[in-house]
């Protein structure tokens, strides 16, 4: 990987941390893909973990998102021009899994009470839209974004990242 200067910590905490949220990201995906081949009671217990585990999944992506865009992201558009729309593309795919992942709460809050076996299933493909993006998404900043962020920023700007990560 392009992160072995030392300027580049606070890069390498960002993919760091996508690691960890790919980890949880892919047992979650496993429930998910459990829940598609079951049937019967087994589905709805097999819900309320994948439930817990992204519920648990969703406050640690917010917080990984939040530190980006207000972080990294705003540095970053000090360097690129108008007509680019790098920084644009990754809020709008951070918007898109973040509206996978609150249709499926909205949708398991609306069935809670009369949730079956059908609603667990058809609930859980927002999950599964969610990894999607999001796998799309982390390459997207793994082999595209952080080695932008590499080669535009200063080191005074990098440092500033990390004072913000800190935070």
């Amino acid at each position: 990987m392009i992160l072995d200067d030392p300027n580049s910590a606070p890069l390498q905490q960002l993919k760091d941390e996508h690691i960890s949220l790919r980890a949880d990201m892919d047992r979650f995906y496993e429930i998910a893909e459990e829940i598609e081949f079951e049937s019967g009671p087994e589905v709805l217990q097999l819900f309320g973990d994948l439930f817990e585990r992204v519920s648990a999944f969703n406050s640690k992506l917010a917080a990984h998102s939040k530190r980006e865009e207000e972080g990294l992201f705003p540095l970053m558009n000090r360097h690129l021009g108008e007509n680019d729309h790098t920084i644009e593309t990754m809020e709008y795919e951070h918007h898109k899994a973040e509206q996978h992942l609150r249709d499926f709460f909205d949708e398991a809050a609306n069935a809670k009470e009369t949730m079956d076996e059908y609603d667990a299933q058809t609930i859980t493909v927002y999950a599964v839209q969610a990894y999607a993006t999001l796998t799309q998404h982390f390459a997207k900043e793994e082999n595209m974004l952080f080695p932008l962020a590499e080669k535009i920023l200063s080191t005074e700007e990098m440092e500033e990242l990390g004072q913000m990560l800190r935070n």
